[in-house]
């Protein structure tokens, strides 16, 4: 067993790379930064002797301060040095000082990282999936004919955002938090499932967000995924595939021939809730791979978040009808009582 190491020096890294300059989207589906980069070294070490590093970030436009921890790495000996719990209160101490009321960590499940942070008081929240297309090697998709696809643009923003915010999504979306954020204690809930909402088996009283009724955060959310809509194309070419049952929207894919490193999809799959299991989801996201493949592209890539104990649907169908591959499985933590 290592020893203990009684303290490591830890600073903030002078020059951080460029990428972690501005604001990012996080594996979380959050905006944050610009980030710094903590790095600790053994005592009387050179500047080029570092033994782990941890980056932080405050979350972009929240409506109350909100941070992130991610990127917690230690050498392999120090684990158990008591490194990784410095390195995380550095971080946490550097947000608080910002003045953080809440702070989400990222961190690759199944390395044992997350033991750090439970450790330090955080909780799991939620778990996010990367996956990745090769779509010059994929499974064949046997294309439904039951519904009218219609490849579009620029769809209808106002009809498109209805039809995204009232789709079946079991599983944390972000267009489904408001910018207030949902009742940390309860990240399982829905806001339209939240005290005071008259969802079944939940005790009435206030919204828990400032007062605001559920059909107020339906148009907030309405709004935020409308807009989305409307600036779809601006920073990449991208087109929606939708599926129609008569004059119905049931189904829709979009497309987003991102940069590489980015997701290929802003939305991915989205299916009414009395249409599942027809067919049309892997349909739509064959087209969409396709369209992704005629644009030259070799892989698509999408991060979709999930349950702690069971992954989205949409995890389910891209693996098992179109075969996606899961490059990487991230879990999100939350410390809100700092």
């Amino acid at each position: 067993m290592t020893a203990v190491q009684s303290s490591f020096e830890i600073s903030a890294l002078p020059d951080p790379p460029e990428r972690v300059g501005g604001t990012r989207l996080e594996l979380n589906h959050l905006f944050y930064g610009p980030s710094d980069v903590l790095v600790a070294r053994k005592p009387g070490a050179s500047m080029d002797e570092v033994a782990g590093a941890i980056r932080l970030a405050m979350r972009e436009r929240p409506g109350r301060p909100h941070g992130l921890i991610t990127d917690l790495v230690v050498d392999d000996e120090l684990r158990k040095s008591g490194l990784p719990e410095q390195l995380i209160a550095a971080a946490e101490a550097r947000l608080k000082e910002r003045g953080a009321e809440k702070i989400d960590a990222v961190t690759v499940d199944g390395k044992g990282w997350a033991s750090y942070f439970f450790r330090a008081g955080f909780w799991s929240s939620r778990r996010m999936v990367v996956l990745t297309w090769d779509l010059e090697d994929r499974n064949r998709v046997d294309r439904t004919d039951a519904f009218r696809i219609e490849q579009v643009d620029k769809p209808d923003p106002e009809q498109l955002a209805r039809f995204i915010v009232g789709s079946y999504q079991p599983y944390f979306r972000w267009w489904k938090e408001t910018r207030e954020d949902q009742r940390w204690d309860r990240v399982d809930l829905q806001p339209e499932d939240e005290p005071g909402d008259g969802a079944p088996g939940v005790p009435g009283g206030s919204s828990g967000l400032g007062g605001r009724s559920a059909k107020g955060r339906s148009a907030e959310f309405m709004e935020r995924a409308a807009d989305l809509v409307r600036k779809a194309g601006h920073d990449a070419p991208q087109t929606f595939f939708l599926a129609y049952k008569g004059d119905e929207l049931v189904a829709m894919c979009d497309a987003k021939d991102a940069p590489e490193g980015q997701d290929t999809f802003e939305w991915c799959v989205l299916v009414s809730r009395h249409e599942g299991g027809k067919g049309i989801g892997s349909t739509l996201l064959d087209y969409a791979l396709e369209w992704l493949r005629q644009r030259g592209r070799r892989y698509a890539e999408y991060t979709s978040t999930s349950g702690l104990d069971d992954y989205d649907p949409l995890i389910y169908l891209s693996t098992v009808a179109t075969g996606a591959q899961m490059r990487g499985e991230f879990l999100n933590l939350v410390k809100n009582r700092l």
